[in-house]
């Protein structure tokens, strides 16, 4: 069957999932990609595929249609959930996408809504909740949960029995020691290697990673 799929948002994170979608393809015919939604795009298409409208009219679509999210950053990514709640839809309704050279275990899980880019790892007995972003070469250890709308930006590595709480973002190349909890809507920077829990709101830095007193990464 073909699921006919809706990107949110038009960047070059929507480029990313878009070219999963169109791998997944080459090696059997799954997905549909009809364009995006976008309330802000930069152009009326995006590699060939349209912007079809605002955010809002991911409504209009019929119940055979899936989305995919592709908005959050850094910057962004606290209004991720507020942004996706609005829009109304079942949770049924976000397809996971995961690309062809991902390495996934049979003992993993994954919830509705997630991308797993390129060469990222998922090992036996982890989890992934819903709206879950691993960008290229994350590496998810051994029963390690991540919670609902974390992004792990590219080259994170969290090590087993990790507890990653609700819409953190995980800085590109950070890495997390093992049984480490860390708390609701923290921010890690880049390359920061993560020996202590973090607090929920926190945002760290550093080797060993830090509270900043300055909004500055």
């Amino acid at each position: 069957m073909v699921t006919p799929i809706v990107i949110l948002g038009s960047g070059t994170h929507a480029v990313d999932i878009l070219d999963s979608l169109l791998l997944c393809n080459q090696i059997e015919e799954r997905y549909k990609p009809l364009g995006f939604l976008d309330d802000r795009p930069a152009q009326a298409s995006v590699h060939g595929f349209p912007v079809l409208g605002g955010l809002e009219q991911a409504a209009s679509f019929g119940p055979e249609v899936q989305f995919v999210t592709a908005i959050g950053s850094v910057a962004s990514y606290r209004s991720k959930p507020g942004l996706v709640e609005r829009l109304g839809l079942p949770r049924e309704r976000f397809a996971a996408v995961v690309h062809p050279s991902a390495c996934v275990s049979q003992w993993s899980q994954i919830g509705h809504g997630c991308v797993i880019l390129q060469q990222c790892t998922l090992s036996a007995g982890c989890r992934l909740d819903d709206q879950v972003v691993l960008l290229p070469g994350c590496r998810v250890s051994h029963d390690t949960v991540v919670a609902d709308y974390n992004i792990l930006a590219t080259g994170v590595i969290l090590s087993g029995y990790v507890q990653v709480e609700r819409n953190c973002y995980l800085g590109a190349g950070s890495l997390v020691r093992e049984r480490l909890r860390l708390g609701e809507g923290c921010l890690v920077g880049m390359g920061s290697v993560v020996v202590q829990s973090v607090e929920a709101g926190a945002r760290v830095a550093g080797n060993p990673a830090r509270p900043l007193k300055s909004t500055a990464l």
